[in-house]
């Protein structure tokens, strides 16, 4: 109908350029005549201008239909997808977030830590290294990730995510404004109404809790412990009284170590076992937040062949860990955890030693390790925030060589002010100190300042 009503507009012009094409070529006829054909003119003028007018809005109702029609043609939105998702055709929804930071820092010291943009222990100082004071800049934090939620299957909720910051280990000083991404969450999850199970890789269910630092490290190799590997995760759940909640959590994990041995195979691979991690756990309102308790630990071994490929000489890495949030107020937060374990740098404990050999025995052994973290966190309005806590990581003396790190600690204090809920900044002052077994310890005063823009 709408191509027949064009071809009639086409057409009416057509005639009206032959009406004044006549009229221009009878020049003879008389000025009546004429003016009798100009009126028929105009009222055809009209008459044209009246239906292209129809048209148009015609051909505006039928595209708003299409439109209606083609919205409600789509699947609705999963309501797991939280705010700022967007609907992909098919049903899915993809979430994107993550926040771009800007750091600056200053250490008094030679530090460990990518190259001092961030600070995990600091190095042994002598005559020729000490007062050797480093400035950085970066924004190798900033970090990018998207949720991704799949149609319901049936009472079940699926979904994906993926995580990524530039933090990537082989990004030298000499590159520092090329670096490259490295992987942190890639999983998919699958959750009922009281379990979930993931698969893929994302953070260890043990000690859970991370002080609130500026450093990116968040206190790892000081007390704090705990990364993320790839694992098969199973969480199940009940109901309590009051509102609480017990929680248990089993994952089949892989031990991502060192290849000591230096045949090519990490040596928690070789062992061709997975490291088994358990936790227990039990929350409850608080406060208007949330109370938290929990003990968790984890099994597994490593294999190897100091001297030849299938020694098979066999070590065990092993933990024990409580982890404690508690709100004291609705201003005031305390946190902490503590962890007894041995050949634990896989998690990021015993100052990043796992197992030691002895360069004049050839014997090894498991370094045993004590320690933990605790934080206090006040904030006293919507815009203002404070941080103040301290973490320490013993090894046992007796497991090192020299030059081991017998004993790695951190203080720190820090604020950040919130201009909205996406633009932030801080300012944070820590103290580290690393002693060493049979070497002179270092310790370092690192003020940093951070920008953090979120979405």
């Amino acid at each position: 109908m709408q191509k027949n009503r064009k071809w009639m507009v086409v057409l009416g012009w057509i005639t009206l350029a032959m009406i004044w094409s006549a009229s221009s070529s009878y020049a003879w006829a008389d000025e009546s005549d004429i003016r009798t054909d100009l009126e028929k003119a105009q009222t055809q003028i009209e008459q044209l201008r009246e239906e292209l007018t129809q048209l148009k809005k015609s051909s505006q109702w039928q595209y708003q239909q299409d439109m209606k029609q083609a919205v409600s043609d789509l699947p609705p939105v999963s309501k797991d997808g939280g705010g700022g998702t967007f609907l992909l055709p098919s049903g899915w929804t993809i979430q994107p977030y993550g926040y771009f930071k800007f750091d600056m820092a200053y250490d008094d010291s030679p530090v460990n830590g990518a190259n001092g943009d961030y600070i995990v222990s600091v190095q042994s100082e002598n005559d020729e290294n000490r007062g050797d004071d480093r400035f950085s800049y970066t924004a190798r934090q900033t970090r990018l990730g998207m949720k991704v939620f799949a149609p319901d299957f049936g009472d079940l909720k699926v979904m994906g995510r993926v995580e990524v910051d530039f933090y990537n280990p082989e990004c030298s000083a000499t590159n520092e404004y090329k670096a490259t991404p490295m992987l942190r969450h890639a999983y998919g999850q699958v959750t009922g109404a009281d379990w979930s199970f993931i698969f893929g890789q994302t953070s260890d269910i043990i000690s859970p809790l991370n002080p609130t630092t500026l450093n990116y490290s968040v206190g790892w190799v000081g007390g704090n412990v705990g990364y993320r590997h790839p694992q098969l995760q199973f969480t199940k759940w009940w109901q309590g009284a009051d509102e609480g909640k017990w929680k248990i959590q089993t994952a089949l994990s892989r031990d991502i170590n060192n290849d000591l041995d230096g045949f090519g195979v990490d040596d928690g691979q070789d062992s061709s076992a997975p490291t088994i991690l358990g936790r227990v756990s039990y929350s409850q309102p608080c406060n208007g937040k949330r109370f938290e308790a929990g003990v968790s630990g984890h099994w597994g071994k490593e294999e190897i062949d100091w001297d030849n490929a299938g020694d098979d000489d066999q070590y065990h890495t092993w933990s024990v860990n409580a982890d404690l949030l508690v709100p004291i107020c609705d201003t005031l937060e305390f946190k902490g955890e503590f962890f007894l374990a041995e050949n634990f740098n896989s998690y990021l404990g015993g100052a990043g030693q796992g197992i030691v050999r002895n360069p004049v025995t050839g014997n090894a052994d498991e370094v045993q390790t004590v320690g933990g973290w605790l934080q206090l966190a006040y904030k006293p309005c919507t815009n203002w925030a404070f941080h103040a806590g301290a973490g320490m990581d013993n090894p046992l003396d007796e497991d090192l060589n020299t030059g081991g790190k017998k004993e790695n600690c951190f203080v720190f204090g820090n604020a950040i002010y919130n201009f909205t809920s996406y633009l932030s900044t801080g300012f944070e002052v820590t103290y580290w100190n690393t002693n060493y077994k049979n070497m002179d310890s270092g310790d370092d005063l690192r003020l940093q300042h951070s920008w953090i823009l979120k979405f």
